[in-house]
């Protein structure tokens, strides 16, 4: 009775540690594996340089920014110039103009046209026709 006992005994462990080894290994089935791990490793290295990339490509912009800058100021500058250039050209024709028509002047006095004086008799009608 008593080795029954102890059989019954020890049956009941086994079951018992049986029962702790499939706990345990389903515990361990949930915790990740190296393979995780390496992948994990796998992102950080890519993250990493993607943020290398993201940080060089930021500067670049703030680069073409700058120059986008610098071409606007460029583009007033230049604006401003066409417009100075454009006035002096047209003060310069005025001024040729009034020169030209200041010559013709001159030569009106020379041959002058004669204007018909209007005449008005009597009923005011006009007898220059």
């Amino acid at each position: 009775i008593a080795k029954t006992e102890e059989v019954v005994r020890k049956d009941f462990e086994i079951q018992e540690k049986d029962r702790m080894h499939k706990d345990l290994q389903n515990i361990l089935e949930k915790q990740p594996g190296p393979e995780v791990l390496e992948q994990l490793e796998m992102y950080q290295e890519t993250h990493g340089e993607k943020l290398q990339q993201m940080q060089a490509m930021q500067s670049e912009l703030q680069t073409y920014q700058a120059q986008v800058g610098d071409y606007k100021d460029e583009i007033d500058r230049l604006t401003r110039e066409l417009q100075e250039v454009k006035k002096k050209y047209f003060e310069q024709k005025r001024r040729e103009q009034i020169a030209q028509e200041a010559q013709r002047g001159d030569t009106r006095a020379i041959h002058p046209k004669h204007v018909p004086a209007t005449r008005f008799t009597g009923g005011g009608f006009n007898l220059a026709h």
